[in-house]
């Protein structure tokens, strides 16, 4: 196992960031918990975070202080994640006139047993009815780069959940809503057709806020003034002739679609702009799909490029978890595991700040696998040091890394 003998000096100046947030006692706890999450590489519960911590580190705690960071320390969620909003916003430069996603989705996590909170039988279209925890998450997306932002857990209703509040609540509630942006910047909300709600695109527009997403064929859509109708029904009065070829590169690979695009009224929501994408089989349509977005201003190829940018939420899910951990949680109340959930956001997002500061000679970013290596040789190089430090051996003058290597040691 790693073993983390001080906190990596390339990660003390984001941590730094976050000071003002917590009492010095709990940002200590969050400075070791960030990089424990970082470097462990055990399944990421409290006991073995607490095991990747040295017991050579002066500063570490015990098991049950971490977990009272996560359990009852007086910090505040929300300002912990726009200060990663902040910093991100920051780095990337993002000016007046430029657009920011916020990408909106949810996601599941097996657990056994019944005693973590909000626990219940769901449906995931992936893997069928399962037992586990249901989260509503987000994603932050700046042209070709994106942080996870925010995971709050969804309770089923019942007997016992009188606060019960739905998916499209609490993304609106405690995602959308609190986020502050810069002024000036066109904050452009996106989800799948499984999210459209007339009241979640309503209230988004009531912020001043665009929407993105696909829509069900069976939506009514009101062309022209005209008589409402199902948007499957308004396709037909089409030909393959009015298709026109849109194309847009996506993760560094060209698409192709077969497009109209055209603007009308959607029932209880107003003016949007209609994207109809199908691909053509012996000049037939075959299963058309429907995008729409409040924002009539944008082009057929800009629409497509933002929902396919949706993507990257199911990439932070997957990356967050096999290389996080961030469904590894072993706490058994709602806070404690939107906290620690929030941390391993933390740690992405700084990894990611870190390695997009770095000069590279080609254009291809490190995956987040591949950075948090990096912060394991580097806590490594700094466990190295301190044995030397303790057995009087002078450090060699050259690169340490470079000098394992040479003698054959792998790093």
């Amino acid at each position: 196992m790693y073993k983390v003998v001080k906190t990596p000096s390339l990660l003390d100046p984001f941590l730094d960031e976050f000071a003002d947030l917590f009492t010095k006692p709990s940002h200590s706890s969050f400075c070791h918990l960030v990089t424990a999450i970082a470097v462990c590489a055990k399944s990421k519960t409290i006991s073995n975070l607490c095991e990747t911590i040295s017991n050579s580190n002066v500063k570490k705690k015990s098991r049950s202080s971490y977990n009272w960071f996560f359990d009852s320390s007086k910090w505040d969620e929300n300002k912990v994640a726009q200060q990663n909003a902040n910093l991100f916003f920051k780095f990337m430069g993002l000016n007046i006139g430029d657009t920011l996603l916020l990408v909106v989705d949810d996601t599941y996590n097996k657990k056994k047993g019944k005693h973590t909170e909000g626990v219940g039988r769901f449906y995931d279209h992936n893997e069928g009815h399962i037992w586990g925890n249901n989260f509503v998450t987000s994603v932050l997306q700046i042209k070709d780069s994106f942080i996870p932002h925010k995971a709050k857990m969804y309770i089923k209703k019942d007997d016992a959940n009188e606060d019960f509040r739905t998916k499209l609540q609490i993304a609106f509630e405690d995602i959308i809503k609190p986020l502050e942006i810069p002024e000036g910047v066109q904050l452009m909300i996106v989800f799948d057709s499984w999210w459209f709600s007339s009241g979640l695109i309503n209230d988004c527009r009531e912020l001043g806020y665009h929407v993105t997403c696909r829509i069900k064929s069976d939506k009514l859509v009101v062309p022209d003034d005209r008589l409402a109708l199902q948007v499957q029904n308004y396709v037909k009065k089409f030909s393959t002739h009015d298709y026109k070829i849109t194309r847009i590169s996506v993760r560094g690979k060209e698409k192709t679609y077969f497009t109209i695009g055209c603007i009308i009224k959607l029932d209880k929501i107003g003016e949007v702009k209609l994207i109809i994408s199908t691909r053509m089989n012996n000049n037939t349509n075959n299963n058309p799909t429907y995008y729409i977005c409040t924002n009539t201003d944008i082009s057929t190829a800009g629409i497509l490029s933002i929902y396919e940018d949706r993507w990257d939420i199911e990439t932070v899910h997957r990356e967050a978890n096999q290389k996080l951990g961030f469904k590894d949680y072993q706490l058994r109340h709602k806070k404690a595991i939107e906290r620690f959930i929030l941390l391993v956001f933390t740690v992405w997002n700084c990894l990611l700040l870190l390695e997009l500061g770095k000069p590279r000679r080609t254009n291809r970013l490190k995956t987040i696998g591949e950075m948090v290596l990096d912060i394991r040789s580097d806590v490594i190089m700094d466990s190295i040091k301190y044995i030397l430090e303790r057995l009087n051996v002078s450090i060699p003058d050259r690169n340490l890394l470079y000098v394992l290597r040479s003698m054959g040691i792998k790093t």
